[in-house]
């Protein structure tokens, strides 16, 4: 039994499920282990894999803490895996000490995304020894971005042959059938621009994230009075906030930009779109950017690990993070020439078919367990393998197998 454990039902559905369906639908037994949160039921129902609800996530009440330690470790010496998988900083901790006091033989870090970056003082410190620990916990560690890891191995927090990349990245890739060509054609572009009242004319930007200044959020709505949209009739819509957090950080309502809050399909506002932007301060391998390139739609984000994974020369440009004057030219010069925002487009349309089509991310994860020599069935060849769990050094050297290099990114400067 191999047991994928993340905190939040939202996390959960969209970046595990796929990966522990796929993983049974290879004969390798796997359950999710979720957080059964309140207010979050829908969101709980709509995962179809094999789940339990258990309670691992960090808490300042050390008491809770070790409630919920020795909960996991019996939890564990109950279901007796032979691996577990644990996603995410905060919520990793518990399960990976849990694993290590229950002797599970395989615990692998799944990092996505290193949040002491985004910070400084002492919370930095307490974020960097988190992730150290939690490396230093787990047998095996993957990154989602090569720069990420980069970040991880020069600060100490991670040794290098312990720590991998699958490819280039991402939690599970994208799947091309939900993201397919013509959702984002000239035409849908047409009918989702009538269906809410924007000018087919007007320059769309598109923000998704959550309304804090370290994701970017000030940034954006900074940047869009500096172009003054208002009077230009452009429109930016951001998904993951709502009007009221736009009105709170601007200081005011700003008639141009159109917030949504929480979206569970945002396909049709990338098809609106003209831009897809996205000026974090920290990030792993940001979904909006990957959904973005699928959509064909330029990209324009910071220059931080992760996000530097993602965006190259062709298909769209970094700007130092927190600098909204190199974010309004970059914006202003895309607004102007609509040829090169069809040619980035392209280019990240061919970036995703090419490293993130989520089928090949399914053979890079499955080959991953096949090096730590966790094996499943191979239905379309009738063939039918075992378990077999070798110590984890011997593994290491084989692991490298399901990596490549990345490629440098070139940041825009003013």
């Amino acid at each position: 039994m191999i047991i994928h454990l993340i905190h939040h039902p939202v996390s959960a559905k969209r970046f595990v499920e796929p990966i522990v369906k796929s993983l049974n639908d290879h004969h390798i037994p796997a359950e999710l282990w979720v957080e059964n949160r309140r207010g979050m039921a829908d969101f709980v129902a709509e995962i179809k894999c094999p789940k339990r609800f258990a309670e691992f996530d960090l808490s300042l009440n050390l008491f809770r803490v070790l409630t919920r330690l020795v909960q996991m470790v019996r939890a564990f010496g109950r279901s007796r895996p032979a691996a577990i998988h644990a996603h995410q900083t905060r919520a990793a901790f518990i399960p990976l000490l849990a694993a290590v006091i229950a002797r599970v033989p395989i615990r692998i870090y799944h990092v996505h995304g290193t949040p002491y970056l985004g910070y400084g003082g002492l919370l930095r410190v307490v974020l960097w020894m988190l992730d150290s620990l939690n490396c230093r916990f787990a047998t095996h560690v993957i990154t989602v971005s090569h720069s990420i890891r980069d970040c991880m191995i020069r600060d100490g927090v991670v040794r290098a042959r312990k720590c991998q990349v699958l490819g280039r990245g991402s939690s599970y890739g994208i799947c091309l059938e939900e993201f397919s060509p013509d959702q984002f054609a000239s035409h849908r572009r047409r009918q989702v621009r009538e269906q809410l009242g924007i000018s087919q004319d007007a320059y769309v930007a598109l923000y998704v994230g959550r309304p804090f200044r370290r994701k970017g959020f000030h940034t954006v709505l900074d940047t869009w009075q500096k172009m003054g949209g208002e009077k230009n009739g452009d429109v930016l819509l951001i998904a993951g906030c709502t009007n009221a957090d736009v009105a709170s950080a601007a200081g005011r309502v700003v008639p141009s930009i159109r917030a949504f809050g929480y979206v569970r399909d945002i396909r049709m506002y990338y098809a609106a779109c003209d831009v897809v932007v996205l000026p974090s301060w920290h990030e792993g391998m940001p979904y909006s950017l990957l959904e973005g390139a699928a959509a064909s739609r330029p990209l324009v984000g910071s220059a931080v690990p992760g996000i530097d994974s993602i965006i190259d020369d062709h298909n769209g440009v970094l700007v130092p993070p927190g600098d909204s004057d190199a974010l309004t030219k970059v914006l202003a010069v895309l607004r102007l020439d609509r040829e090169l925002r069809q040619r980035m487009g392209c280019a990240g349309r061919q970036l995703v078919e090419r490293d993130f089509d989520r089928t090949i991310c399914e053979q890079r994860i499955l080959a991953y367990y096949n090096c730590l020599g966790i094996k499943g069935s191979a239905v379309d060849q009738g063939v039918t393998l075992t378990i077999d769990l070798p110590p984890a050094a011997t593994a290491d050297h084989r692991v490298a197998a399901a990596c490549s290099d990345h490629t440098p990114r070139q940041v825009y400067s003013t």
